[in-house]
Order: structure tokens, then C-alpha cells, then sequence
């Protein structure tokens, strides 16, 4: 990637991690509960996401049971 490319890559990133905290902090101060509830359920629905391909990546079938698990 050229210099040039890589020096907009960073930027946009930048303005963006920039814009997604703007956003959350404003939302937090509006309604707070709200915010929470949702930032908490997104968090969850992430963590279970994750964990998922982490168990399809290593190769595990959701239907077997670990070893000593009975």
C-alpha cells in the first residue's frame, strides 16, 4: 500500500473511532439507561458471537461435549 494510502487509511479510521465515541458519550448523557441497556446487549450478543467462531474455527461441533463434561 502506498504512503498516501495508508496515511488516508489511518485518518478515516481516526475520524471514525472519533465519531463512535462522540456518539456513545452523547447518548449516555441523554438517556443513560437506555444506553447502557443496549451498549450491555450489544456487548453480550458480541461475546456470544465470538465465542461461536471462535469454537467453528477450531473445528469443535456445537452437539459434542467435552471430555469429562458428563
Amino acid at each position: 500500500m502506498s504512503p498516501i494510502k495508508k496515511s488516508l487509511t489511518r485518518r478515516a479510521a481516526k475520524a471514525a473511532a472519533k465519531h463512535t465515541a462522540h456518539g456513545a458519550a452523547s447518548k449516555l448523557r441523554r438517556d443513560p439507561m437506555r444506553a447502557v441497556t443496549l451498549l450491555g446487549l450489544g456487548g453480550a450478543i458480541g461475546a456470544v458471537a465470538g465465542w461461536t467462531a471462535g469454537r467453528s474455527a477450531a473445528g469443535m461441533n456445537p452437539n459434542d461435549v467435552p471430555k469429562g463434561a458428563h
